[in-house]
């Protein structure tokens, strides 16, 4: 029986977003003004006037276009054995982060227990509601595609890990067990209730 679930998760700004943002916005509109005050004050061509009103309207539309792309969506979809992650820009574009068979993730770990400093890695993706919060896990795999290990930041909710869960490795099976993200023998609890709904159906028939 296929296994799916699709879990969306708001990526939170933070001031770095904003700072970034306020830089953008200014270097926008700083092309407009320059032109108006050197058509104004007769410096070049009095049609530098006209230009800085239609490079105003641009300024006006690349505005609403960068804030409205600081609403990010990730969009984690697991099926079966394999997870792919797009993100989503404003509602408007879609784009494929990754997508990877879960038997590949060597370790899983939450961000604050994660041993990855001083590693080098081929690639990180960045799929997390936040940067460093307690609900973002570490994922390490080695990729073929980027001849190398990779890491995964992500930021998965109780259901989307327990979909996982089949198709992790045992030692983080293990170690999910026995820090209380997974309980002990749920698994084997789910099987033996799929069993008993079988039997039943087959006596009724």
């Amino acid at each position: 029986m296929d296994s799916f679930n699709e879990q969306l998760v708001v990526r939170k700004n933070n001031a770095k977003h904003a700072v970034k943002l306020i830089v953008l916005l200014l270097l926008i509109f700083a092309v407009p003004a320059i032109f108006f005050l050197l058509g104004y004050f007769n410096i070049g061509t009095r049609y530098f006037v006209i230009v800085s009103i239609c490079a105003m309207f641009f300024a006006i539309y690349g505005s609403y276009y960068l804030v409205t792309g600081l609403y990010v969506e990730y969009e984690y979809a697991v099926t079966n054995s394999n997870i792919t992650i797009d993100k989503i820009t404003a509602k408007r574009s879609r784009k494929r982060i990754i997508s990877v068979d879960i038997k590949k993730i060597n370790t899983m770990r939450k961000l604050a227990d994660a041993d990855i400093e001083g590693k080098s890695f081929k690639k990180v993706f960045n799929a997390s509601a936040t940067e460093n919060g307690d609900d973002v896990y570490a994922c390490e795999m080695h990729l073929e595609k980027f001849n190398g290990d990779c890491l995964l930041f992500f930021s998965p909710d109780q259901k989307t890990l327990e979909t996982m869960k089949p198709y992790l490795r045992t030692n983080i099976k293990t170690e999910f067990i026995k820090n209380g993200t997974f309980k002990a023998g749920s698994a084997s609890s789910a099987k033996s209730e799929s069993v008993k709904k079988k039997t039943s159906l087959e006596k009724k028939d």
